[in-house]
């Protein structure tokens, strides 16, 4: 506390004994001291109260003193401490738990499976996605929309027993059609095909191709319905016979529709995503635009 009794020596001896004598003067004093040498102004009063307490002889006040100097101390590292303590429990039971949900949610809204999403994000691509949902984070000043659990439609309608063994009746045939169905069908074609298409059951399948798809148990993509495993399975097909080519050689995205097929705008909108998706997983760059191997 050297700069603090040099502060203190600089005032005349009736100064001083003001200032210890009045504790409006010691606030003013120490809070002026505070700015100019960084301590706390707590601190700086009780060293003074200290020297005073040493001026008079007081021995026991200056024990006391001595105390609540070295109380304050350790009070302001523990607050230090505890401060990294919170840090430390922010990013590694919060903040990174979140940034890995939001990025397995992200994937498993691409189609993937929980399971799926899980080990892109533990492979060596896993990053990017990390990287996208930190800056999410780091944007939105409210995360409850993000975190707050999914609305899934319930066949607890309250409707009675027979309607509930229709929808039950449905969605098995569903399921075990287009599970052996990879190339999706319609609505209309996917009731024909197992004679349900009527105004009875399809007024039902209306709700249960639903649910299904709130579950990720089918998709819809374009007016068709897929099974997921089975899409996701046929996209990943596809976004490999891309790559295949390109690593043959460097490629346009019109030579690259020219081979697969599908020279459109929906086939053009189709190759698109499936591109950025190979260039987000690091396995191909756009060198003014053709398309070659990273």
């Amino acid at each position: 506390m050297d700069e603090l009794f040099n502060l203190f020596n600089e005032l005349s001896e009736t100064q001083r004994k003001l200032v210890l004598g009045t504790p409006t003067l010691l606030d003013a004093f120490c809070a002026d001291a505070s700015k100019k040498i960084g301590v706390d102004i707590e601190t700086l009063k009780m060293h003074l109260n200290k020297l005073d307490a040493y001026a008079k002889g007081e021995a026991e006040r200056v024990v006391k003193l001595e105390k609540s100097v070295n109380a304050i101390k350790d009070k302001g590292l523990r607050l230090i401490e505890l401060q990294g303590e919170k840090n430390k429990w922010y990013e590694t039971m919060v903040l990174e738990p979140m940034v890995r949900a939001l990025a397995v949610r992200e994937l498993m809204d691409e189609g993937r499976t929980f399971q799926d999403a899980n080990e892109k994000i533990d492979s060596k691509y896993g990053e990017t996605y990390l990287a996208k949902a930190r800056r999410m984070l780091e944007r939105k000043s409210d995360i409850t929309p993000l975190v707050r659990k999914p609305t899934l439609l319930s066949w607890d309608d309250g409707t009675d027993r027979k309607n509930r063994e229709k929808k039950a009746t449905i969605y098995h045939e569903i399921l075990n059609h287009l599970k052996g169905n990879n190339q999706g069908i319609s609505k209309t074609q996917l009731l024909r095909n197992i004679g349900k298409d009527n105004s009875s059951w399809r007024e039902i399948s209306n709700v249960v191709l639903e649910y299904m798809v709130s579950r990720d148990i089918l998709v819809h993509v374009n007016r068709k319905y897929y099974y997921a495993q089975n899409y996701n399975n046929r996209e990943h097909g596809y976004h490999r016979k891309i790559y295949e080519l390109i690593a043959d050689a460097p490629q346009s995205k019109t030579s690259i529709l020219k081979v697969m097929g599908y020279n459109n705008a929906k086939g053009r909108k189709k190759l698109s995503h499936a591109l950025d998706q190979l260039a987000i997983e690091g396995l191909i760059v756009n060198d003014g635009g053709t398309w070659c191997v990273s």
